[in-house]
């Protein structure tokens, strides 16, 4: 018997979660010149971070979205929000990004050596679905994002918009001395009819040099 999904409110939470991976030898901008360093380093941001460039910082940020049970499956997107508060660019201070609406995402690299990787790896790895308290699944593939920045920035594919897929996806490539930031905005499909409830998932953001 088919089931009926004539519920109620439906939330989603989307975890933004960061991994830098270190060489092992050692605004929505495109910024160069950054030079090389002994040692090797990468660092990255989503969300909210450290004071400034280079810095550690373990914070991991939230976007969600409540569905009024009236709206569930209209096929109307619906804008998520953040509790990240960074609006500002580790780099120079610089205002990038307006939260809650835009999440602050940026990447730089620096190696010590000619031979060692010209780029680095921005990437970020999703599960399949988003899922609730009682088992109930809304795909992964429902949750976007969009590209700006403020400050007439001159170029907003920075880190490319997109769409989350199961698995690893490859962003953008982050050249030796660069440094990749725009801000992005988060909407849910809103495609299909869904039962009630909190629907959560963890996105890790990944940047790496091999």
């Amino acid at each position: 018997m088919p089931r009926l999904f004539l519920a109620g409110n439906i939330r989603l939470q989307l975890v933004l979660a960061t991994l830098c991976a270190v060489p092992p030898t050692a605004h929505a901008w495109i910024i160069t010149g950054l030079g090389t360093n002994n040692p090797a380093r990468v660092f990255m941001m989503v969300g909210n971070g450290a004071a400034a460039l280079w810095q550690n910082n373990t914070t991991v940020n939230t976007v969600s979205v409540t569905v009024p049970a009236a709206q569930v499956g209209s096929g109307t997107a619906q804008a998520m929000t953040s509790n990240s508060t960074q609006s500002t660019s580790p780099y120079d201070g610089f205002s990038v990004c307006t939260p809650p609406t835009q999440v602050y995402v940026g990447a730089a690299y620096q190696r010590r050596l000619t031979s060692q990787p010209a780029n680095a790896s921005l990437q970020v790895t999703a599960p399949a679905n988003l899922v609730n308290a009682n088992g109930d699944t809304i795909p992964i593939t429902e949750i976007s994002w969009t590209v700006s920045a403020l400050g007439n920035d001159p170029n907003p594919t920075a880190i490319p918009a997109g769409t989350f897929a199961a698995g690893t996806q490859l962003l953008t490539s982050v050249a030796q001395g660069t440094l990749r930031e725009n801000c992005h905005t988060f909407s849910f499909a809103n495609t299909a009819l869904r039962p009630e409830g909190t629907y959560t998932a963890q996105v890790t953001y990944t940047l790496s040099a091999p």
